[in-house]
């Protein structure tokens, strides 16, 4: 996960939060949470990256509207990203 951006790995762990979220439903989390607008130009390549690296699947749920999953590949950086943030911070 040391490749991704702090955005990437926001998109991650909203992904990985959601049953099959569509970009749309991503994109108002992500909104709720930096409380500002995410347009269209930074959400889709940003989702696409996450895709093309494996950490995300990207399917379809009609002819308009895309869904994204976790892979297992993403679950595991999510996890070794929690690990070497126990090392610092112990709750």
């Amino acid at each position: 996960m040391n490749d991704l951006t702090g955005f990437q790995r926001d998109l991650l762990y909203v992904i990985a939060g959601a049953d099959q979220p569509s970009g749309q439903d991503v994109k108002d989390e992500v909104e709720r949470y930096y409380e500002s607008e995410i347009n269209h130009g930074r959400l889709y390549p940003n989702l696409d990256t996450l895709v093309n690296k494996e950490f995300v699947k990207k399917g379809q749920l009609d002819r308009r509207t895309n869904y994204y999953a976790i892979t297992d590949a993403g679950e595991d950086v999510i996890q070794e990203r929690r690990e070497w943030e126990h090392q610092y911070i112990d709750m």
